[in-house]
Formats: structure tokens, sequence, C-alpha cells
């Protein structure tokens, strides 16, 4: 399988002239892409590993805290780093001319150290953007565990709650259920606060009171995450706030309605843009991101897309309509899917809860 990866990767580098693809871990830069060519994992703390791949070579070099335990993944040679890694990478690549790299991740003081570098960014995301039959797997069984955190908040969503306390309770029973831990900080909102996309902090000592709220959590499983946000509200609502929930809930609706294989990623985006603005609100971020070995992977359903991208086959992403008024509140509806040859399938199973 990791084989397999690097083959497409070296395939890659020839059209584009690469002669080594290095990609870097070290606190406090993390890069997925080296778990995902070699099978290596490692902490995300205390952590450095780094990988090159050459036509005819692969090397992993390591720190003595994880280089006994290297052995047997998916590299030609592995090396304990006793040096400093720009020696070492000076020797790696002396007779090469274009070193290709993950423009946001290579730390700019290492750079310094190489004339030609170019940015692999779209190059990976690409090749990392159809998932495998294993990294489906592992996907599906991220959602599962969601799925059952759906069920336990819809059981626990209780007014005068601290949203702190619901929000731990629903991490423990994540674990429980087989998660390895949360891919981000869950984020648990109510009444006004629910009016922030990225609230600060995501989870206080506030008590879940009447108003709109949400839930915007996720597993990893295997290295591989889910995304679900779980809206919902308290009491009797006002007209206003009516309105951003049945707003959100069409928007939801006439996306899916354009979703299919081969379908554009602007013109996903803009279904949903172009109804919520009918209504009178404002989407104020994309509709929807990739899923896998990082919570926001590729393809982008945004503005930012680049015309032409498509929605693929086993391409796993979210759907994610929300609007938000100043001291009002806020309404999310988040579910992930893959998309299949026929269509796209619901791997999670979020939905407004009315309490």
């Amino acid at each position: 399988m990791f084989s397999k990866r690097v083959e497409r990767l070296r395939k890659a580098m020839k059209k584009e002239k690469i002669d080594v693809a290095l990609f870097l871990s070290a606190e406090p830069i993390d890069d997925p892409n080296i778990y995902y060519f070699t099978g290596f994992e490692q902490m995300k703390y205390h952590s450095f590993a780094c990988f090159l791949v050459t036509q005819k070579k692969t090397t992993l070099i390591l720190s003595s805290l994880d280089y006994d335990r290297a052995f047997g993944k998916e590299a030609d040679e592995i090396i304990e780093k006793k040096v400093q890694l720009s020696k070492i990478l000076k020797e790696k690549t002396k007779k090469t001319q274009k070193i290709g790299v993950i423009e946001s991740l290579f730390p700019y003081k290492l750079s310094k150290n190489f004339k030609k570098l170019k940015d692999m960014t779209e190059i990976v995301s690409e090749i990392r953007s159809v998932k495998e039959k294993g990294e489906i797997e592992n996907i599906r069984k991220a959602c599962s565990i969601a799925n059952k955190g759906v069920d336990f908040i819809r059981k626990n969503l209780k007014e005068g709650t601290k949203e702190k306390e619901l929000a731990l309770e629903l991490e423990r029973e994540m674990i429980r259920l087989d998660s390895d831990g949360a891919p981000f900080p869950t984020v648990m909102v109510s009444s006004k606060r629910s009016a922030q996309i990225h609230p600060f902090p995501p989870l206080s000592d506030q008590k879940i009171k009447r108003g709109l709220g949400y839930v915007d959590f996720g597993v990893r499983y295997k290295g591989y995450c889910s995304d679900v946000t779980v809206p919902f509200s308290v009491g009797k609502l006002t007209e206003k706030e009516k309105k951003v929930v049945e707003t959100v809930n069409e928007a939801y609706e006439k996306s899916l309605n354009a979703l299919k294989n081969g379908v554009e990623l602007n013109r996903l985006y803009e279904t949903a843009e172009k109804f919520i603005k009918s209504r009178g609100f404002e989407l104020r971020h994309g509709l929807g991101h990739g899923l896998g070995l990082e919570v926001h992977d590729f393809p982008s359903i945004s503005p930012s897309a680049k015309r032409g991208e498509k929605i693929r086959k086993n391409m796993v992403f979210t759907i994610e309509p929300g609007v938000y008024v100043p001291r009002i509140g806020g309404c999310r509806l988040e579910n992930d899917f893959i998309m299949k040859a026929s269509g796209f399938e619901v791997l999670t199973k979020s939905r407004f809860l009315k309490i």
C-alpha cells in the first residue's frame, strides 16, 4: 500500500522535474504525509521525523526516541539523527537540482540551506484526495463512533448543564467507544455565543440556555478523522431564530440535491451561498472540506476552490452550511460524505435537535 503511494508520488515528481521530495515533522510542525507514505506513526509532541524520496530510494530519518520502533516500516534506509539535520540533508541532496517540500510546513531557517525549492502541496493533496479501501474503512469507523456521539448529545443535552461539562463527557464517551482522541478541540456553544463561527473559548462555564446552539466535534480512528456539527435549540424560538434554522436546513437539502459525482466545487458552494443570500443571510465560511489524515483535507468546497476542480469517486468530505446572526445566535449542520460512482453516501447522522 505504502509503496504504491510512493510510486504515485514519484510519477508526479518526474512530471514536475523534482529530484527529491522532502517531508519534515519537528515540533511544532506535524506533517501527516510521513505517516501516509511510510506507515510510521509518531506523537504530535516531542516528535521528529524526516522522509526523503528520490526515484531510486526512500530514506527515513528519526531521532533516537523513535529509531528503534521504525524497523519494518516502508523505507529503504532508516537513519538515526546524531548530527544536525541540515548536515544530513546537505549530504543526501548534494547532487540534486530541485527539492520538493510542503511550503507551509517547511521551516524558513532550514530552507536557507537550499537553493531550488518547489512547493508540492497541490501534488500531495491530489494524491491523498482520493481515498483507498483501507482509508475509507478507518473513516467509516471514525464516523460510526461520531454517530454514537450524536446520540449521546441527544440524550444528555439539557438546559442548565454547563457547556464544558457536556463537552468533556462527550469526549470521554468517544474515547470509551474506541476513538483515538479528538482531532480538534470540541466546540460547545449556546444562546448568543452560537453566533460565533470559531468561539473562544470553545468551551465555557456558561450554562446551556434558551436559544440556538451547536456542538462541533470529531473523532480520530487509526489516524483518520470524522467531523460533525450538531445544531440544537432550547425552548421557544423567536421568528428570527426560526428563520435561521429553516435557512440552514434548506441550504443543506439544496446542497445535497446538487451533490453528485463530477460536480464542480465552485458550483456546489454557490448553490448554498445563493440560497442563503436569498434569505437575507450570508454564508461566512466554506460549504465543506475534505476528510482524511487531517480534519481539513483536500478538497475545499469554498470560494478558494479552483475552477474545474470536482468531487470525484472515493473522495470523503463534509457539507456544513451555517448562518450566524450577532447578538442572536447561529446554526450549523454538518455531516460527512463519501462519493461513489452512482452518487453520495452519508456517513454521519447529525440533525437538528430541539429540547
